[in-house]
């Protein structure tokens, strides 16, 4: 067990670089020491507004501070060399999703986090959203009876910063990974459209379904084109149905009255219970979890396996939309 602080900075202050920044700075037990970021008007903004030191290049950062651990919040394509540069120095990562631009890149972050004996944990956020930590909960609890279906609606407008990767690497990454956090089975087949309006280079909506080896199937609408954000789950049990909406952390329990004894007598509409959480930043918990995991030598929660898993699934996906034919998994 670590007792003293952690020293902390953040590689990369675009958009989710300043949330990490913005936690790390009310945060008690660390010593957010620095941010980096080659844009050197938003860096130096950032670091004078935490009262940090800020600087264009984490080569320049890691000689000139003692640093225990980095959050890194770069474009996608900079995730492999920044990870295993701060790896081979001995750093603790957290690194936002998706874990790498390819499986390739992937496994070689894993590979250089291994070696080093240093924590890896990927970004998926939606793990700790409450709303999705009870739901485990009440589905391993057997709440649900046989699942057999889940549905997820990740929508919103266009965000022109991402121009790297696609909708299905950007977004999809969070609903492939909850569910791969959900159910215990493997992967079966993929059958997936894609379309692309608005994006340079990649999809920006995509329509997925998931056969999993239990039988379990995942529908997966994810796209870039939507006027309104969305973000919610449902999940199709016996006993009735839990849905999820990420963005108010609301977790719903609607029963299938036609339920007895664990068979299906009919289904028919029951009651509806709103189920009361604590409600907590998503983020400010990843990133606390990340710390504890560094100072009592756990393995995180969200491991670079669990990111690499995701790339490879959301990758089937897009493969199956280029191809337009169903992807089989031997």
């Amino acid at each position: 067990m670590i007792e003293e602080k952690i020293n902390i900075a953040v590689i990369g202050v675009g958009l989710m670089g300043q949330n990490h920044a913005r936690v790390l700075f009310n945060l008690e037990n660390v010593n957010f020491k620095a941010v980096v970021d080659a844009n050197k008007g938003l860096v130096e903004k950032i670091g004078k507004k935490y009262n940090l030191s800020f600087y264009t290049s984490y080569k320049e950062m890691f000689k000139k501070q003692k640093i225990d651990a980095v959050c890194i919040a770069v474009p996608t394509k900079f995730h492999k060399k920044a990870a295993i540069y701060a790896a081979n120095l001995g750093k603790h990562v957290l690194l936002e999703k998706p874990i790498a631009l390819n499986e390739k890149e992937a496994q070689e972050i894993i590979e250089a986090a291994e070696k080093n004996n240093t924590k890896l944990m990927i970004g998926h956020i939606e793990r700790f959203n409450p709303a999705i930590i009870e739901l485990k909960k009440r589905i391993d609890a057997g709440e649900l009876g046989e699942i057999y279906k889940i549905d997820a609606q990740r929508i919103s407008p266009f965000p022109t910063r991402i121009t790297d990767v696609g909708v299905t690497i950007d977004l999809s990454v969070h609903d492939i990974d909850v569910i791969n956090y959900l159910i215990d089975s493997s992967l079966k087949r993929v059958y997936s459209e894609t379309q692309q309006k608005l994006h340079p280079y990649f999809e920006d909506s995509v329509t997925s379904l998931l056969t999993y080896e239990n039988g379990i199937l995942a529908v997966l609408n994810t796209n870039f084109l939507s006027p309104t954000k969305e973000r919610k789950l449902y999940v199709f049990g016996k006993k009735g149905m839990f849905m999820v909406e990420y963005i108010k952390q609301d977790l719903y329990f609607y029963e299938n009255k036609g339920f007895l004894n664990d068979n299906w007598r009919n289904v028919s509409e029951g009651s509806v219970k709103k189920i009361n959480l604590v409600k907590k930043e998503p983020l400010q918990s990843e990133i606390e979890h990340f710390i504890y995991c560094i100072k009592e030598n756990k393995q995180p929660l969200v491991t670079g396996n669990d990111g690499l898993k995701a790339l490879k699934i959301a990758n089937l996906i897009i493969k199956s939309g280029n191809k337009k034919k169903v992807i089989k998994l031997d």
